[in-house]
Order: C-alpha cells, then structure tokens, then sequence
C-alpha cells in the first residue's frame, strides 16, 4: 500500500478551526474528562479506567502530535475534540476519516458537520482523493445523521465484538464524484 508525505496545515471553516495540536490542548483534554457516552460511541469496551488524568492527556497529545493529518477540533477559544484522514493511501487515493468531540455540551450544536465538510474539503481539494471512508457503530444515530449530511452514504455493514457483546459498524464512504461543487463540502 502506498503512502504520501503530507503536510497539516490549519483548516478554518465559520466556527471552528482544526489545527496541529499545541500544548494548552492538555488542559482542554483533561477538563473534557472521560465522557461514557464518548468512551461507547467510539467503541470503548468495559468501565472507564479511573478518571482522566494529567499523564491521560499528555499521552493524548503525543499520540495525535505524530499523527501528519490529525487535528484538533478548536471551537470557543478551546479545543473540544479531534479529527482525522488516517490510512492514507496516495496510489488508491483514498483515507478514512474519525472525529470525535469529547464533552456532551459541545455535541449535537453543528461542530461535527462543520468539521466533516472541511475534511472533505481538504481530502478532495488538497489532498485530490477519490474516495473518504469511515465506519461508525449503528447505534451511534448523531454521528450517522451528520455523515449523511455531509453526503456520505453506507456500502457495507460489519458485525463486531464490544466487550462481549454484538453490535454492527456501518461502513460509510463519499467519493469525489459524489460532489459536483466545492460549496457542497463546506457550506
């Protein structure tokens, strides 16, 4: 599978901006705290392990500062989730895409929308992609409701295992044909 060198740069849409992490991201982190809700829309399995601490959001930072294409989600002065195009592959032109907005007060208020179309936007214009992946569990109905806004539209279903118990990931994809004009991906 091939790769690409890509830069990260700061991507500003009308209400928020997703940007390189920076070190007051931790304490933005940390405040944030483990939501349960969060923990089980992206699969985490079992109970939290213990409140979010300081060494939780630092490890937090370090891992998305090394991602080349993950940003964090900066809405109200403050960074309030993550995006990312993983899986870049520049011969099949084509990536998966995750965001995730850590408290339950900074959901449901358009943020994701916003974020996906500027993704998109990116991955189309910037990165010329011809296919944005992404799966998302069934019952995760926020989530679904915002890709498929955002023009995404599902090509498969997965059974997975979440500590023991059955559920399904809907596998999610939008190609560069699917969108005729750039004000289609962000606005």
């Amino acid at each position: 599978m091939g790769s690409v060198d890509v830069a990260r740069p700061t991507l500003r849409g009308q209400h928020v901006v997703l940007r390189p992490p920076q070190p007051s991201d931790v304490a933005d982190r940390l405040a944030s705290g483990r939501d349960p809700e969060f923990r089980r829309m992206v699969g985490a399995v079992g109970p939290p392990p213990g409140p979010f601490a300081q060494a939780d959001a630092e490890r937090w930072y370090e891992e998305l500062r090394r991602e080349p294409l993950g940003w964090t989600i900066e809405h109200d002065a403050r960074c309030v989730g993550v995006a990312r195009l993983h899986g870049l592959d520049a011969v099949a032109r084509r990536a998966h895409l995750a965001v995730g907005i850590f408290a339950p007060t900074d959901r449901g208020r358009g943020i994701g929308t916003e974020v996906v179309r500027l993704l998109l936007a990116h991955a189309f214009g910037v990165l010329r992609l011809a296919v944005v992946r992404l799966r998302v569990l069934s019952f995760n109905a926020r989530a679904i409701a915002c890709y498929r806004r955002c023009g995404f539209m599902e090509v498969g279903r997965e059974s997975v295992n979440l500590d023991g118990q059955p559920a399904e990931d809907i596998i999610m994809e939008i190609t560069s044909a699917d969108l005729t004009t750039p004000t289609e991906m962000t606005g």
